[in-house]
């Protein structure tokens, strides 16, 4: 039930981070888009969850791109030039990119968590699994012979 509810947990983050890069696409081109949908993709079609470290890394390579992208953009979005009143006009919007920019990065240090507590989960699980006599289950089948053709 745990590993269910972190599942679910975890598609809605990733969904969260897509939201907010839309919003985010007002005035920048966020690659966060395609790639929130694309892990949100590759959570949801696979019952074994099978790709979960591909997305801890692929995550983590994208907040390291965002946070390039923060330091080198950030000062500049935000200073006013007064010589140049249509870039004041932006500040507002730029403020509010970088905001929205912040959140996802901390969103996606959160669906890298909990994607690592949902191994964990399923690890321990597998792990009883494997081990009934630990876990209380007996399992009677080992020592049933299984009658020629029959798979």
């Amino acid at each position: 039930m745990e590993s269910k509810k972190l599942s679910k947990i975890i598609e809605l983050i990733f969904l969260s981070i897509a939201w907010l890069s839309v919003m985010a696409c007002l005035i920048r081109t966020d690659f966060n888009f395609p790639f929130a949908f694309f892990c949100y993709y590759l959570w949801i079609s696979r019952d074994d969850k099978a790709n979960s470290l591909m997305l801890m890394v692929l995550n983590g390579i994208l907040i390291l791109v965002d946070l390039i992208w923060l330091l080198s953009v950030g000062s500049i979005w935000t200073a006013t030039e007064k010589n140049n009143p249509v870039w004041g006009h932006l500040h507002g919007l730029h403020v509010f990119v970088i905001f929205i920019s912040i959140v996802n990065v901390l969103l996606k240090v959160g669906v890298i968590v909990a994607i690592n507590s949902y191994r964990g989960n399923q690890s321990q699980v597998a792990g009883s699994l494997q081990n009934p006599q630990q876990s209380g289950l007996n399992d009677v089948s080992q020592n049933r012979q299984v009658p020629y053709g029959q798979y």
